[in-house]
């Protein structure tokens, strides 16, 4: 297949990754965002103090059948890919989450779990009742695993701790589930090293891809919408050297 984009060390591919995956060669990490089941299309809901509004019609064919089946489907399609010191992380929804331990697990992985505490939680879905400040990811590996965590380069604990992108933070792009760095630079670190070839089968705005390039890393990306694909080409092309600016993080209240 004919990739979308190209440049030294960076690869997208424009397509279903289930197409994709089965042609690629090894990687030594898999780190992806694939959809949560969540979308409910043409549904706005308001912020606190009726500061803001957030749409709900993420994606289409977004309901958690749909989601987890196409999540367990592409984890499935990966497992030929790793390299003997390879691993994953799948940020997910609750009702993935436990599929995919399984999954792993029967495959003879071992499975941990990492949390994104979000010091800023976005309006909830109407309905939901509970605000969402956290989000879970998948981690599985086996021996012989990289593993550059010492304490110092990464937070010392399973949970991290970030603001949400939202509109008119610096660095938000036209994606609406946009990851920020600070939640995807801890596992390429502690899991991957410089020269590694990383793997994103939903790549979406190309946060992964882009993380992995200011690491030094390799990276393939995979994504179905072509917009999402430009604006990755986009952020690859300005070629910023360093980091980009974390999502800025929410103002202290005086007493």
């Amino acid at each position: 297949m004919k990739p979308y984009y190209e440049e030294p060390g960076i690869t997208i591919y424009c397509a279903d990754c289930r197409d994709v995956l089965p042609h690629l060669p090894k990687v030594d990490l898999v780190l992806t965002d694939p959809q949560y089941g969540i979308s409910q299309p043409g549904v706005v809901n308001r912020g606190l103090q009726q500061k803001g509004t957030r749409s709900f019609g993420f994606f289409d064919n977004d309901t958690p059948l749909e989601a987890s089946s196409l999540a367990l489907e592409a984890m499935l399609l990966t497992m030929p890919l790793y390299t003997d010191s390879g691993s994953a992380y799948w940020w997910v929804g609750h009702q993935t989450f436990g599929k995919l331990v399984d999954a792993y697990e029967a495959e003879g992985w071992k499975t941990r779990f990492l949390v994104w505490a979000k010091l800023c939680p976005a309006p909830q879905p109407p309905g939901t009742g509970w605000p969402s400040a956290a989000e879970l990811c998948v981690y599985a590996s086996r021996p012989g695993r990289i593993w550059n965590h010492d304490g110092t380069n990464c937070p010392r604990s399973n949970v991290i701790q970030a603001d949400s992108y939202r509109h008119g933070i610096p660095g938000k792009v036209g994606h609406p589930t946009q990851k920020p760095f600070t939640v995807i630079r801890p596992p390429l670190l502690a899991s991957s090293n410089v020269g590694s070839l990383i793997l994103d089968p939903f790549m979406g705005s190309g946060t992964t891809l882009l993380a992995a390039k200011q690491l030094g890393r390799r990276a393939i990306g995979i994504e179905i919408e072509r917009k999402y694909c430009d604006i990755a080409v986009e952020r690859l092309r300005q070629e910023v050297l360093p980091l980009e600016p974390e999502a800025a993080q929410p103002e202290q209240m005086s007493l």
